[in-house]
């Protein structure tokens, strides 16, 4: 597949199936009000940070290892990813639950434990396999397709006067189903639940890429989290218009660097140097895109989406935290991962989440949403940092080889 072909089919199609959670948000913001947004995105939030830790590293590794894999192995690779991030799901999504209830407004407790519950069995999502065989079809059918029809009745019961409950059962249903019936192409369902013992092997296997991304989830996902413990509603309400907007860059940046990851490393030494290059600069144009956006259009944008705008300083901000986000993805995924050194990524989103979840705490009590902004900020720019000292020094010395 050509690299224009793959960018436009796996950077436009996961997006999308990631992005149709957000879609109701505007309704929302409306049409139930301020308590029911920030449960929802409480909920989001929660479920977000787990789903990172249900998909087990396969959104880092996985293209990789599938696109690498011989053709007679990749199935029962799929059925080991899989089982391994069931047995990860069920306990994720009832401790996510009690989580966002708790941190919920009282009156939307249910609505956003239902939600943080949808959002964690988001993570059992097949994307990573498809993007490895190099056929993102399926995607629409069996994840994009369902979770669209969810949200949009969903929204339709909310405007209608409905309980706000009623859309995260909708999409409970959509992301378990659609999950299963694409599983069940791949193999039967009872061969899938066969070999529990493998898919635990294969999940210490992937014990480091699993611990970099739900590290990273301290500072990104659980990020709402953390400002609604520190600040009043009205504050948190404002950062939530800036961590959705936040949420839809993030998924952009994601569906890029998934894009382009098997590509990197497919033909293994021959093109790396030049791929490498050239997906350092799409994340440099998307990251600078970003940024722009946020900084030129940011309030203006969540004030007509949400109708809870964030300030212009928090703006600035959220688009400093995207351009590190969109080269750090390049760093990590392309660089590091593609020269054999996953711990490193790991290391570098220590560093993050050691700089940036004590500041968003700190901060955001004081300074609320642009405190927040800033916790944001600062991990991934340490995290920036980071990448760029350890993939300086690997090519240094792969150059002298």
């Amino acid at each position: 597949m050509s690299l224009a072909k793959r960018l436009l089919s796996f950077s436009t199609i996961p997006a999308f199936s990631a992005l149709i959670p957000f879609l109701i948000l505007p309704v929302l913001s409306r049409a139930a009000g301020t308590e029911a947004w920030v449960a929802v995105g409480v909920g989001q939030s929660v479920g977000g940070f787990l789903a990172l830790a249900v998909s087990l590293g396969l959104n880092v590794t996985g293209p990789t290892l599938v696109s690498l894999a011989a053709p007679d192995e990749r199935p029962r690779m799929f059925a080991r990813g899989t089982r391994a991030r069931i047995a990860l799901a069920v306990p994720a999504a009832l401790v996510g639950a009690l989580v966002a209830a708790w941190l919920a407004p009282e009156k939307e407790a249910l609505a956003a434990a239902l939600m943080a519950v949808a959002i964690t069995l988001g993570g059992l999502t097949a994307s990573w396999y498809l993007i490895g065989l190099g056929t993102p079809l399926p995607l629409i059918g069996f994840e994009l397709v369902p979770r669209a029809a969810a949200t949009a009745a969903g929204g339709v019961i909310v405007v209608l006067g409905g309980p706000v409950w009623s859309y995260p059962v909708l999409l409970i249903i959509a992301v378990v189903g659609g999950i299963a019936a694409y599983a069940s192409r791949v193999m039967s369902l009872s061969d899938l639940m066969r070999g529990w013992r493998e898919s635990a092997r294969f999940a210490r296997r992937q014990l480091s890429a699993a611990g970099t991304e739900t590290v990273s989830g301290a500072y990104t996902a659980l990020a709402v989290s953390l400002v609604t413990m520190g600040a009043s509603t009205a504050q948190a309400a404002s950062y939530i218009s800036g961590d959705k907007l936040w949420r839809i860059g993030q998924t952009v940046v994601g569906a890029q660097g998934n894009a382009l990851q098997g590509w990197v490393v497919e033909d293994g030494k021959a093109h790396f140097g030049r791929r490498i290059r050239t997906a350092l600069m799409l994340h440099a144009v998307l990251g600078a895109a970003g940024f722009a956006m946020f900084a030129l259009a940011g309030p203006w944008l969540t004030g007509v989406l949400f109708d809870e705008p964030m300030g212009v300083a928090t703006a600035v901000l959220f688009g400093v935290a995207t351009f590190c986000l969109s080269m750090t993805t390049a760093l990590g995924r392309h660089v590091l991962i593609g020269l054999g050194r996953p711990r490193f990524v790991f290391w570098s989103v220590v560093a993050g989440a050691v700089a940036g979840v004590p500041t968003t705490i700190v901060l955001a009590h004081s300074l609320g949403a642009f405190g927040g902004a800033i916790g944001l900020a600062t991990a991934e720019g340490v995290v920036l940092l980071t990448q760029l000292f350890f993939a300086g020094t690997l090519w240094k010395s792969r150059s002298r080889a």
